[in-house]
């Protein structure tokens, strides 16, 4: 496993920070497909600044009711006279729960959709949902070329963006959408492929 990359070198020493965004040779992860031999190279996560409109969103839902109370005090709208107090606070805590679980929900759909990067092939990690998963995979053989692109200010001044990947797999392309370093990724991507090629047919290093 060839990770040496000059002076973008993605440093060899094993991750354990389970909430990385880039985790070379990530702890204690596995996945179902798992083939005996094969290993986890690279663990990827969309970069933590994607998950700044969720924050906005966050704050704004958190004080929406207190803007509309506010707003309906200055139209002269007596709220308390529609509903009791208790009634108010039943409201106000069914409105709180909703955005505690809409919290969990942004930060599990961005723990969960992960892309791999093993010494056997690339794996895209699609959650949809609580109940829903897909999986794609591309064969280390199968892949013909990897183009990083880092587009627009916040990618540039973050260094995040997208990898393309081309395959001669069922999926000709794969996209590794706003990772951290992606030009290391695409680095250690064909690093992989090298090393694949330079195997014996059928052979697991």
């Amino acid at each position: 496993m060839d990770l040496d990359m000059g002076e973008n070198t993605i440093q060899q020493k094993r991750t354990r920070n389970p909430f990385a965004m880039f985790a070379p040779l990530p702890v204690g992860v596995s996945f179902d497909e798992q083939d005996e031999g094969e290993n986890i190279v690279l663990l990827l996560r969309a970069h933590i600044v994607t998950l700044v409109p969720a924050l906005l969103e966050f704050i704004v839902l958190l004080v929406l009711p207190l803007v509309a109370i506010l707003v309906a005090r200055a139209i002269g709208f007596n709220l308390a006279s529609l509903l009791a107090a208790s009634q108010i606070g039943i409201l106000l805590l069914c409105w709180y729960v909703f955005l505690v679980g809409l919290v969990f929900y942004r930060f599990i759909f961005w723990y969960f959709n992960v892309y791999l990067l093993t010494n056997e092939r690339v794996i895209d990690f699609d959650f949809r949902g609580i109940l829903h998963k897909e999986t794609s995979y591309a064969n280390l053989s199968q892949i013909q070329d990897v183009s990083p692109r880092i587009i627009g200010f916040f990618g540039t001044f973050f260094h995040f963006g997208n990898v393309f990947i081309q395959t001669a797999g069922e999926k000709p392309e794969f996209e590794f959408i706003n990772v951290a370093r992606p030009d290391d990724v695409a680095r250690a991507i064909l690093g992989e492929v090298r090393d694949e090629e330079s195997e014996a047919p059928g052979e697991i290093a």
